[in-house]
């Protein structure tokens, strides 16, 4: 049997052997499969589940169905956002016996969505953690009535211009897929015009598949309570809040004032 050193020669591609060292003898398993799928793609998910794993070195081994799933079904985009949320379903389902094919449902919602309705759940969803660790820490995510009491508040523009994102379109689809409780789009007055606004209210399957998206999908209910992450290429919307006036405050905008009635 070859040692390390060798087999390390024969892999020859860069980062591979760290992604078997995180994946286990599942990739070789696939075999002929692997090979047969977009190169760039397939790639992608790969190491991006590499790197969601905090330690390559502890024996674990990914699920043989998840991978397949994940792969047949992500490794024909090149987009970041896929390869990011594929990729910790893969890590996600990581374990000693590789025998953890829980994330496997993960892979059909993944899957019906598009890249911008991905990045849209990733904004949602990011800006939540972190209002629920200022301002809501031990709110049980667990408990659909708790989680939706919260709304987060986007400008439509920056969303749209910024991220690609066709936020009418996409908020509807992310409530169909039971992503999103609920949502609003509206537009606020201020003194130099008109806000267009959204709001969002998430849903506990939204926190879930979030944390499974970071290979966290045991300990999503920590969402609360635990900065789950940024990911490397998408950085958080400059303006958003938990209200209508948390918005107009991130923007450094006045609401419109109601016409006094003369006395």
């Amino acid at each position: 049997m070859p040692d390390e050193n060798e087999l390390r020669h024969e892999i020859g591609l860069p980062g591979e052997w760290a992604i078997r060292k995180a994946l286990g003898p599942t990739l070789d398993e696939l075999g002929e499969d692997l090979k047969s799928l977009y190169a760039v793609g397939r790639d992608k998910i790969l190491r991006a589940a590499t790197k969601k794993v905090s330690d390559t070195e502890d024996g674990k081994r990914a699920n043989l169905r998840v991978m397949r799933d994940v792969l047949w079904n992500g490794a024909f985009t090149e987009d970041e956002i896929c390869a990011e949320y594929f990729g910790g379903i893969l890590a996600s389902s990581r374990s000693e016996d590789g025998k953890n094919d829980g994330t496997i449902p993960f892979v059909d919602t993944i899957k019906a969505l598009s890249s911008s309705q991905l990045r849209l759940h990733y904004l949602v969803y990011r800006v939540l953690n972190q209002e629920l660790i200022t301002h809501h820490q031990g709110l049980n995510v667990g408990m659909g009535s708790a989680l939706q009491k919260i709304r987060i508040f986007f400008a439509s523009r920056e969303i749209h211009d910024q991220y690609q994102i066709n936020y009418d379109t996409d908020l509807n689809v992310l409530h169909r897929q039971g992503l999103l409780n609920s949502y609003k789009i509206d537009a606020a007055e201020i003194t130099t015009g008109h806000l267009p606004y959204f709001e969002a209210q998430p849903s506990v399957y939204g926190v879930i598949l979030y944390g499974a998206a970071h290979a966290r999908s045991d300990s999503w209910r920590a969402f609360s309570s635990e900065d789950f992450g940024d990911f490397d290429d998408i950085e958080k919307p400059k303006f958003s809040g938990t209200s209508i006036s948390e918005l107009m405050d991130s923007a450094d905008l006045k609401p419109k004032q109601e016409d006094q009635p003369k006395t």
